[in-house]
């Protein structure tokens, strides 16, 4: 069959129509840019590194994924000095052509990958078929001919990123001289948001490149502390502090030439390439060519305004002025996509603001150096007035100088960083990817006196010996290591027409896309309501959209059922109306006593109600509207000027909403003179519900008696047909016996990770009434010593093993397809992941108004505290907790126990919680709960997965966000307070990653602590012969302090890898 392809071309930032076209002829194509038509003849070399598939289009017309011209790979190695072998060209040779995943940030993103060949070998695409309902990420595809990597293309998967700002010194042109507007993409290179604010704020840092380099590097942790993993042809690769052998591989710069280097890295594009030397990864030269001081010719990978010669937009030499002004052609070895390219310095060498592509119009100082860099809660810099620094996450340049400035959001990214080893300096060295909420930049294609320039970005809330806010500073003129891998923000290329476009090549998906319903509810709450009817197109929109790819689920005889019941009475009779066009898009009607209150499950079939569930649905009639109690964290610290959010705990204070009682609950849990406290607690404990499962199971509790088991109501056959409800009872025992299934016997046998997940998880969906576990037992989260936790005893229902299908309940997103809540409602989600990197602050039941056992602000989340002394709060008599003081007033919880907490199927009193919607930072495995006992606490913890428990829903609503009030002012700078540079001896302490000892370069009396990052002491001691022994940390970030016999004190922010 004839393949139908569409070219998708960009003009003045707005997609233009699909249309129909040859995938291979590219050449005499007619260009429309807002200028005079011309016929181009395209430049594949400086065709693009990377492909944007846009999500909505691809969506909204069924687009099934992309195809990717190889021909720039031919032209490179036919035409590309710098892959030149001994001064000859080397074209790649005749031989078999094949294209692999080599690797993506998102498990099952792409589907398939396959060479389609040409006419002749330049002329074959490679055809990748993306999974649009795995939702945004990314991955990199290569090209191979007899086996090896001669090119390799970054797919971006995202939304539309082009509607980003505009911002220029006002000389700038393109090739010819002709003035141009200079506009930024939104977002970061590889990002998957516009907005360090809403929802996948955690990925709005993008990707990171060594400075030169095509090919991306995945930070392999978001910007929640969580970690995630990349899987491809490269295998599973994980953060280094995680595994240190399977990892991003590193290698040490082999050759001095530039050209063996070149070809090393593009036929090794997941390998970070460092040099041990003063020089580049790529050469052992600092610059290309020497002349006397300024007048060396630089390097120019991407493609300096200049050429790597020494520009100066204001020089008095007019050819010169003129030349630096102007932006040459796109380099060929560019990472942004069609139409966009790295921006450029308008000179190498020269400091005045307004010769930085961020730089202040018409200022000629230099902000690094003059204190213009600086934003202080409490004192105004007229440079950086109307900015918003959100700590941690970034910067909102969109009211800068009254939006004279406005840069966009700016993230904080993080970035690559080398350590050498000052021992042996070829041996034990690594890069390592960190301060995701401290610091980072944005490169550009100008490579400076001693490295390549760039802008650079900090928001550091740990060093308090700048301010109250910590370091928080905008630097215009810095210059980096190539081999420090940092972010792109592309601009829009103005050259565009001299190398022609290429612009994404979808093609059509031939299965059907069907989305109807996706987002809607998993459970309905009713009151007082006689008739609900429940849409049943959710049933194959997930099965199309999220647990297949685009596969459609059999409708030739669709039943439904009431497939159990805690209230025989609740529903009267059930039908299923199909209507007389798409049966998918028809109702499950079901009638109801109003007067009754309790919860039922209803799910949908196909030929009988004994076949497996294609989906169910949760009945939840509660008896009366629920309360809403709303709670914030902690107050923000006040700030006069510029900081949003500004906190004790460093972290974004969170308010939230949440419902009054338990998901499932006929009460909340409070004082009632109609019930016995027994009764209270049974009615209001709810439902149970394992981590990212949408799916209620029974308690099984029993009123005025709390030692039997109260009776559960199955539905018998066909109920949606006959209209007749017939029940059987189920006690808790048999529960246990016969809706319980340990993983063995259930798991998917799939090879294939990501598929054996989908198969679980599809499981779960089709037995929506088993509890799914996994036998032994493991034990309970220490957060008091996090070494003592075994992790590897972490157990999940959806894989045996750790932190696997972590979107299972949105975190950080929108609601996720399985949230149980109702509309309008979700589990409550953290804002961080932190378990081990933190341990204050990200909970919405973080207690941030008192001070913790050791006298610091804010009450340490995981780790046991007194309900009474601490929470003030309350243990009725064992029934329920209370938590009602002006203080901290999060609502009261009843003991309703936890299923399978440690492994098995049974239900534990001991204990009882919440879910909250994410799993823990450091690949762990745990999920993210607030549990409590008799006399304790824990607001944020780590539960196993498997574990059923309560859901206390929470608003949909945004709530990451608590506005201050920046002030603005319109007046000129004064003198600002620059801090003395730092003058400890922290440079001597090393190596930074560590992993078992901490060294100093001198021998030195003094005594250290270790402070994890909430502030507590986990290590104290003295220091031994230059020594200090860290081996019993786990991986993670600490303070050292250091403290000399002469009471000077030396503090170091050290990472712990394993």
């Amino acid at each position: 069959m004839k393949q139908n392809y569409f070219l998708l071309f960009v003009v003045s930032s707005v997609f233009a129509q699909a249309q129909t076209a040859n995938h291979s002829n590219f050449s005499n194509v007619e260009a429309s840019s807002g200028m005079k038509a011309n016929t181009q003849t395209f430049d594949f070399a400086k065709s693009p590194n990377s492909y944007i598939y846009d999500l909505d289009v691809a969506k909204t017309n069924n687009y099934g994924g992309l195809e990717i011209p190889v021909k720039k790979a031919y032209e490179m190695w036919a035409k590309y000095d710098y892959l030149k072998n001994n001064g000859q060209f080397t074209p790649i040779p005749q031989g078999n052509l094949s294209a692999t995943l080599y690797w993506e940030d998102l498990a099952g993103l792409v589907e398939s990958v396959a060479v389609n060949a040409g006419s002749s070998p330049e002329d074959s695409t490679i055809k990748v078929n993306i999974n649009k309902g795995k939702g945004k990420g990314n991955a990199v595809i290569a090209f191979k001919v007899n086996g090896v990597i001669y090119w390799s293309w970054h797919i971006w998967v995202t939304d539309n990123p082009e509607n980003g700002v505009s911002y220029k010194q006002g000389f700038e042109t393109d090739k010819n001289g002709n003035p141009i507007e200079v506009q930024y993409m939104d977002r970061n290179l590889g990002a998957s948001t516009d907005s360090f604010l809403g929802n996948q704020w955690q990925k709005s840092g993008g990707l990171l490149y060594e400075w030169g380099r095509k090919d991306p590097f995945p930070a392999l942790a978001n910007k929640d502390f969580f970690f995630y993993e990349l899987d491809g042809e490269v295998g599973n690769l994980k953060h280094r502090t995680i595994d240190s052998d399977k990892t991003i591989p590193l290698k040490i710069r082999e050759f001095n030439e530039i050209e063996k280097n070149m070809n090393f890295a593009v036929k090794n594009p997941l390998t970070l390439i460092i040099n041990t030397d003063n020089a580049n990864w790529f050469s052992n030269k600092l610059h290309r060519s020497e002349g006397p001081g300024t007048d060396f010719m630089a390097w120019d990978l991407w493609s300096d305004n200049f050429k790597g010669g020494n520009g100066n937009a204001n020089s008095s030499n007019t050819q010169i002025k003129n030349d630096t002004r102007s932006y040459e052609l796109k380099s060929e070895l560019d990472p942004c996509p069609d139409g966009w390219r790295v921006p450029s310095y308008y000179g190498r060498v020269t400091t005045n603001n307004n010769m930085g592509p961020w730089g202040r119009k018409n200022s000629g100082g230099n902000d690094d150096t003059n204190g213009y860099n600086l934003i202080k809660p409490d004192m105004l810099n007229a440079a950086l007035d109307g900015v918003k620094v959100y700590p941690g996450l970034g910067i909102d340049f969109s009211k800068a100088q009254n939006g004279g400035r406005n840069l966009g959001l700016v993230p904080i990214t993080g970035g690559y960083k080398y350590y050498p080893n000052s021992v042996a300096p070829n041996t034990s060295i690594y890069s390592i990817y960190q301060d995701e909420n401290s610091n980072g930049g944005l490169w550009s294609g100008t490579y400076g006196f001693d490295g390549p320039r760039y802008l650079g970005v900090i928001s550091d809330a740990e060093r308090k010996d700048v301010s109250a806010a910590g370091l928080n500073s905008v630097y215009v003129n810095q210059t980096g290591l190539s081999k420090d891998a940092m972010a792109v923000r592309c601009m829009r290329d103005p050259n565009i027409d001299f190398i022609g476009h290429f612009p994404t090549q979808y093609f059509a998906d031939t299965e059907e896309s069907y989305a109807n319903g996706l987002d809607a509810p998993n459970t309905y709450m009713v009151i007082a309501q006689p008739v609900l009817e429940i849409p049943i197109s959710k049933a194959f929109a997930v099965y199309n959209q999220v647990l297949t790819n685009q596969d459609n689920l059999p409708t030739n005889h669709l039943v439904a059922k009431i497939l159990w019941t805690d209230n025989k009475d609740l529903v009267k009779d059930i039908s299923l109306n199909l209507g007389s066009g798409d049966v998918r898009d028809g109702k499950i009607i079901i009638n109801l006593d109003p007067n009754q209150v309790g919860n039922a499950v209803v799910s949908l079939h196909n030929n009988s109600t004994e076949t497996p569930a294609y989906w169910s649905w949760q009945i939840w009639s509660p008896g009366e509207q629920p309360g809403t109690i709303t709670y914030t964290t902690e107050d923000p610290t006040p700030a006069a000027y510029n900081f949003v959010n500004l906190t004790k705990s460093n972290l974004a204070a969170m308010t939230t909403n949440f419902m009054d009682r338990n998901l499932g609950a006929r009460l909340a849990a409070k004082n009632n003179s109609n019930f016995t406290p027994n009764d209270i607690s049974v009615l209001s404990s709810g439902l149970h519900y394992q981590w990212g499962r949408k799916d209620a199971m029974p308690l099984f509790r029993n009123l005025s008696n709390a030692g039997t088991s109260a009776m559960v109501y199955l539905g018998a056959e066909n109920t949606s047909e006959t209209g007749i409800l017939n029940y059987s009872n189920i006690s808790g025992d048999d529960y246990e016996r016969n809706y319980s299934k340990e993983y063995s016997l259930y798991a998917s046998n799939n090879s294939n990770e990501t598929k054996k997940i989908s198969e679980n998880i599809l499981y779960s969906v089709n037995n929506p009434m088993q509890f799914l576990y996994r036998s032994g037992a493991g034990q309970l989260y220490d957060g008091g010593i996090k070494s003592n936790n075994d992790v590897s005893q972490i157990r999940d229902w959806v894989s045996d093993k750790q932190s696997k299908a972590p979107e299972r309940w949105g975190h950080a997103d929108k609601k996720s397809v399985f949230d149980p809540c109702p509309d309008g409602w979700r589990v409550p989600d953290v804002s961080y992941t932190a378990l081990y990197t933190s341990s204050k602050g990200n909970s919405p039941f973080y207690n941030g108004s008192k001070k913790d056992r050791y006298g610091k602000d804010g009450l340490i989340q995981d780790q046991a505290t007194g309900i009474s002394d601490y929470y003030e709060g309350e243990n009725v008599q064992n029934y329920y907790v209370k938590f009602e003081s002006g203080n901290y007033n999060v609502g009261n919880f009843p003991f309703a126990g936890i299923r399978g907490e440690f492994g098995g199927n049974k239900v534990s009193v001991e204990r009882s919680g919440v879910w909250l919607a994410s799993l823990a930072d450091l690949g762990t495995g745990y999920g993210l709960a607030m549990e409590f006992d008799q006399n304790s606490m824990q607001a944020g913890t780590g539960a196993y997965p498997q574990a059923a428990m309560s859901v206390r829903c929470a608003k949909d609503e945004p709530r990451f966000l608590l506005i201050n009030p920046v002030k603005t002012s319109n007046s000129t700078l004064s003198t600002i307070n620059i801090p003395p540079a730092n003058t400890d001896v922290s440079k001597d302490i090393y190596p930074n990653p560590f992993r078992d000892k901490i060294y100093l370069k001198k021998e030195l009396k003094a005594q250290f602590e270790i402070y994890d990052i909430s502030g507590k002491v986990v290590r104290t001691g003295k220091v031994k012969n230059t020594e200090i022994d860290a081996v019993d940390l786990l991986p993670g970030t600490y303070i050292l302090k250091i403290t000399d016999s002469e009471g000077k004190i030396i503090t170091k922010k050290m990472i712990k890898t394993k």
